[in-house]
C-alpha cells in the first residue's frame, strides 16, 4: 500500500499490529520510550517544522502553538486519561532536513503521529517517511495541490492534508467581490464589472491569477489586463498609469514581496484612481508590506486562504490562554499549529483507547479521520473529505478570510459570519 512500503512487521506501527497489546506489556522494560513514555505512556507526537533558517520567526510561532495546544488538552485530562509529549524536528526550511527530522522523530523518538507543516516541497518529502513507516501524519500548513495529489495517486491513507489549497484563494475572492456587489460595499456596484489583475512573476502568484480569471468569469467580470511583475520589482508607476486609462473598478494585485506589495499599494494611492478598489492577494497581510505602504494602504482588502479565526479560538479558551502567556499576537501559522495537535489528539481519542490507535492500520486510521464529525479548529470547522483534504470554502468549514487595512492594522471583516469587525466605509 503506498510507495516506499516495507514490511509490517519491521515497521515501529507494524510491529505493535503483529505483537498486539500483550507485545507492549512484556516488553514494557525494553521499549522504553515507544509511543511516549516508559511502559507505553501517553500520545506522543512528532511536530516539524523551519524551527531555523529564514522562517524560523513562523517556526517559532509554530512550536508556541503546538505547545500551547498539549498544555490545553493535558490539563483536561489528556488523551485516554493520558498526557501528550511533543518532540520536535527542524526542517531548517529544506526539504532534505525535513525528510531527516521526520525519520528521526519516527525512528528514535518513536512518536506515535506526526504534525506540522510549512513549506509545500518539504511536506512532499516528509509523506514517503511516514507512510515508509506506517505512522498517521496531519501536514497543518503547506497549500500545494501537489500534495493532496501524490496522497491519492499513491493511497497513502496514512496523510491527511488541512490547510485549502492556492484555489480557496480565487474562490474566496470571487465570494467577497459578489457579496460586496450585491451589498453595495464601498465604491460598489459596478455596472462595467471591470478588474485588472497583476500578478508576481512566480509559480506561486502566476498560478493564482491564473484562478483568479475562471472564478471571475462565473460572476460576469471582463479582465482587461494582466501584467506580470517582478517579484523584486518596487517601481510600479508606469505601470499604474497604463492601467488607470482603462478605467478599472477594481485593481487586483498578488505578491509575496513586502516590498513588492508595500509599494504597489502606496503607488496606487498616488496614482490618482477614482472610486477604485484596490484589493491584494496575501503581501499585505505581511506587516512590513503595510509599514511601507503607510496611510496610502487605508480601505485596501487583501485576502489570505485560510488564517485565525478569533471567534472559534475565543470558544475554545485558546485566544485568551494564548495572551496570557505570550507577548506576541498569534498568528495565523500559529493557530493552524494549535488546530494541528488537536485534531491529532481528537482522532486518537476516537479509537477506544492508545493502544488500539498504535496498532491500528493505515486503513483503519483513515477510517476514523474521515467518519469523524467536524472538529472546530482555529481556522474553521474541519471535516477531511475522501481526498484527504480538509474541506473548505464556507464558513461552515474553512473560508478564505478578508481584511481590510486600517491605520497599517489588519481588521478581519469578512466573511461577516466569522468577521471580527465591519468594514469602515468612512476611507472610501
Amino acid at each position: 500500500m503506498g510507495i516506499n512500503n516495507v514490511s509490517h512487521a519491521t515497521t515501529r506501527r507494524g510491529f505493535l499490529r503483529v505483537g498486539g497489546a500483550g507485545a507492549i506489556g512484556a516488553l514494557a522494560g525494553c521499549l522504553k520510550g515507544f509511543g511516549g513514555s516508559e511502559g507505553g505512556g501517553g500520545l506522543k507526537i512528532g511536530f516539524y517544522g523551519p524551527f531555523s533558517g529564514p522562517a524560523s520567526n513562523i517556526g517559532q510561532q509554530k512550536k508556541m502553538a503546538a505547545n500551547l495546544a498539549r498544555e490545553l488538552i493535558n490539563e483536561n485530562d489528556g488523551v485516554h486519561g493520558e498526557d501528550i509529549t511533543l518532540v520536535f524536528g527542524d526542517s531548517e526550511s529544506e526539504p532534505s532536513a525535513g525528510r531527516n527530522e521526520v525519520n528521526r522523530l519516527i525512528q528514535e523518538e518513536n512518536v506515535d503521529a506526526v504534525g506540522g507543516g510549512f513549506h509545500s516541497d518539504v511536506a512532499l518529502t516528509t509523506i514517503d517517511v511516514t507512510n515508509q513507516h506506517d505512522v498517521p501524519q496531519i501536514i497543518d500548513e503547506a497549500v500545494s495541490s501537489e500534495i493532496v495529489k501524490k496522497i491519492n495517486n499513491n493511497n497513502l491513507t496514512n496523510v491527511f492534508k488541512t490547510t485549502p489549497p492556492s484555489e480557496a484563494y480565487a474562490v474566496g475572492w470571487r465570494q467577497l467581490i459578489s457579496q460586496f456587489q450585491k451589498q453595495k460595499i464601498g465604491y460598489f456596484p459596478y455596472q462595467k464589472k471591470r478588474i485588472a489583475l497583476i500578478g508576481e512573476d512566480t509559480s506561486y502568484g502566476l498560478s493564482i491569477m491564473d484562478l483568479m480569471k475562471g472564478e471571475l468569469k462565473k460572476i460576469g467580470w471582463n479582465v482587461i489586463s494582466e501584467d506580470e511583475v517582478g517579484l523584486d520589482e518596487t517601481d510600479f508607476t508606469s505601470l499604474l498609469a497604463r492601467i488607470k486609462e482603462n478605467n478599472p473598478d477594481i485593481v487586483w494585485g498578488v505578491q509575496t514581496s513586502s516590498s513588492g506589495a508595500g509599494n504597489l499599494a502606496k503607488q496606487f494611492a498616488g496614482a490618482g484612481f477614482e472610486n477604485t478598489h484596490f484589493f491584494h492577494n496575501y503581501g499585505l497581510t505581511i506587516e512590513q508590506a503595510r509599514q511601507t505602504a503607510g496611510n496610502a494602504a487605508n480601505g485596501a482588502i487583501t485576502l489570505l486562504n485560510a488564517g485565525r479565526v478569533d471567534k472559534l479560538l475565543k470558544q475554545q479558551g485558546a485566544l485568551q490562554a494564548w495572551n496570557e502567556k505570550h507577548d506576541a499576537q498569534m498568528t495565523g501559522s500559529a493557530a493552524l499549529s494549535y488546530q494541528n495537535i488537536k485534531l491529532i489528539a481528537e482522532y486518537a481519542r476516537s479509537f477506544d483507547d492508545l493502544e488500539t490507535f498504535r496498532s491500528a492500520s493505515n486503513d483503519q486510521w483513515a477510517k476514523h479521520v474521515l467518519n469523524h464529525d467536524p472538529v472546530e479548529g482555529g481556522s474553521g470547522y474541519i471535516k477531511f473529505q475522501q481526498n484527504h483534504q480538509a474541506a473548505w470554502g464556507s464558513p461552515k468549514t474553512q473560508s478564505a478570510l478578508g481584511y481590510q487595512i486600517i491605520n497599517g492594522n489588519l481588521n478581519f471583516v469578512w466573511p461577516p459570519e466569522l468577521a471580527a469587525k465591519q468594514i469602515d466605509g468612512s476611507v472610501y
